[in-house]
């Protein structure tokens, strides 16, 4: 009797049950180790992207607390305060007032000329707050006279003075000048400052000194050496320094001084009737606007005057080739002008209220 082999069927079976279907086609097997690789795959994509919102997020940050805090543009401000200065670019203007609680001492104002806003800088003994220009605020610095008794001093004590001093930002004050009668004016960018006063420290004479801003002499003039009777200081414009001169508040000579070398330029205006307020510098063009509304002292003379229905006229003059150019008339009322740049002229509406602007080629 005859078996089958069942040895070979056997292995036929398990051979088409692993390598071929019914029909003896391969079957799609899975692939394990492809299966592995997308998988790789995926975890890197997604740890990319992860990485890369990260880096993305983090500049954005940067580049928002960048536009926030501006580098080199913090102000540190002494308590009590308001607020504080928001740029030391902005031509702040200074104001001192008596401290409320000590007469002696005097708070130092900074005010915005944009928003009005006066915000509290520093408390300091010996201020000399019956000047009329005690004060300036220059990229983060504050210069500011002192005056031994302060308003009175040289009323009570024999040996008064005045000091020019300078704060920082971080309000450590260092002294830079000391005369009787200072007046000063600081260049734009620091580098030098005129100072007008008694250098030898009496009631006589007067002088104009320009030193650096550590308070290093560099020069001193005398009235006589610029053809002038005295200084009234006006202003900087680069490195070159303004003055005129004349008694109470007429002007007769304009002076240029340029710094670098201090060779001087006089310009002889006495026949224009210029009057301090009604008188204004373009350094730039080197022309002056200034009307011929007169000085006037009390209020009886101004009365009389605004009942005189005059003729004002608003005049920009050019020191160099003596031209004349009229802008404006008005009656009996003064203009005030003011350069706001080389080209533009703003001054009292001669016909209404407020100011209005002009270009002045």
């Amino acid at each position: 009797m005859e078996y089958p082999k069942d040895d070979q069927n056997n292995q036929l079976t398990e051979m088409t049950s692993v390598g071929q279907n019914s029909d003896g086609i391969q079957p799609k097997m899975p692939n394990c180790n492809l299966k592995i690789i997308i998988g790789v795959l995926i975890v890197l994509i997604i740890a990319s992207v992860g990485v890369a919102g990260f880096y993305i997020y983090k500049n954005k940050t940067v580049n928002k607390n960048e536009q926030i805090t501006p580098a080199g543009n913090l102000t540190t401000t002494p308590n009590p305060t308001t607020s504080k200065p928001a740029e030391q670019s902005v031509n702040y203007s200074v104001i001192v007032k008596e401290n409320s609680s000590d007469k002696t001492k005097t708070d130092v104002f900074l005010k915005d000329p944009k928003t009005g806003q006066e915000t509290f800088y520093i408390t300091l003994s010996d201020i000399y707050r019956g000047s009329y220009h005690n004060a300036e605020y220059h990229n983060g610095n504050l210069y500011i006279i002192h005056r031994t008794g302060g308003d009175s001093g040289y009323q009570t004590n024999p040996n008064w003075t005045d000091e020019l001093w300078r704060y920082d930002q971080q309000k450590k004050g260092v002294k830079l000048f000391s005369n009787r009668g200072l007046d000063f004016r600081v260049s734009e960018d620091e580098k030098f400052i005129a100072i007008v006063g008694s250098g030898d420290n009496n009631v006589t004479g007067e002088n104009l000194t320009f030193t650096k801003n550590d308070g290093t002499v560099l020069k001193v003039f005398s009235p006589n050496q610029l053809g002038l009777e005295n200084f009234n200081p006006i202003k900087w414009a680069n490195s070159n320094f303004w003055v005129s001169d004349g008694f109470g508040p007429g002007i007769s000579n304009i002076v240029k001084i340029e710094a670098i070398n201090f060779q001087s330029t006089k310009f002889d205006v006495s026949s224009l009737s210029i009057t301090i307020g009604e008188f204004d510098l373009n350094p730039a063009k080197e022309k002056i606007a200034f009307s011929n509304y007169p000085a006037m002292f009390d209020v009886d003379t101004a009365q009389e005057y605004e009942r005189s229905g005059a003729k004002v006229n608003l005049v920009v003059y050019d020191l160099k080739s003596k031209a004349q150019q009229t802008i404006a008339i008005s009656t009996t009322k003064k203009f005030e002008p003011k350069w706001l740049d080389e080209n533009t002229l703003e001054y009292n509406n001669p016909n209404g209220t407020g100011r209005i602007t002009k270009q002045i080629p």
